[in-house]
This record gives C-alpha cells, sequence and structure tokens, in this order.
C-alpha cells in the first residue's frame, strides 16, 4: 500500500501542538491558566487544541503573546513544512 500524505492542516496542527507543550511546559503553566490569558474557555481552548483552524487570528496572536513566540514560531505553525 502507497504511504498516506499528510494534509496540510495535519501537518499544521503537528507543528502548533509541538509548540503549544513545548510553551507550556517551559512557562509552567496550566490549562485554566491559558484558557483566562486568551478570554476564552477550557473547553474552547481544548477545542482549539485538537484543531488549531478553528482559532480566530486574535486568540492565535494572545496565545503567542502568552507563550512568548517569536515571528519564526508564527510562520513554523502557519506555513508547516514537510
Amino acid at each position: 500500500m502507497p504511504r498516506l500524505k499528510k494534509t496540510e492542516a495535519q501537518r499544521r496542527a503537528e507543528r502548533f501542538d509541538e509548540h503549544y507543550r513545548v510553551s507550556k511546559a517551559r512557562l509552567k503553566l496550566h490549562e485554566p491558566e491559558i484558557a483566562a490569558a486568551i478570554g476564552v474557555g477550557r473547553t474552547t481552548l481544548y477545542r482549539c487544541k485538537q484543531n488549531p483552524d478553528t482559532l480566530t487570528l486574535g486568540q492565535f496572536m494572545r496565545l503567542g503573546r502568552v507563550f512568548g513566540w517569536s515571528d519564526e514560531d508564527y510562520l513554523d505553525i502557519i506555513r508547516a513544512q514537510k
């Protein structure tokens, strides 16, 4: 069987998850603190983590500010190279 290729959305979700987990561990934050910082509920944050394409631009930018992401981090998530 041929190897399945990941879609661009799947690659973006993987990159987002990696940056999210690393930043969360580095800052020692918990889900309720992150949700409060970006102005959403815990369940909304959970849904956004499962499908990052549902994040609004404002939520994405606030999340990046909380985590201290650089421009390169943003671009790494958005472009999600192979």
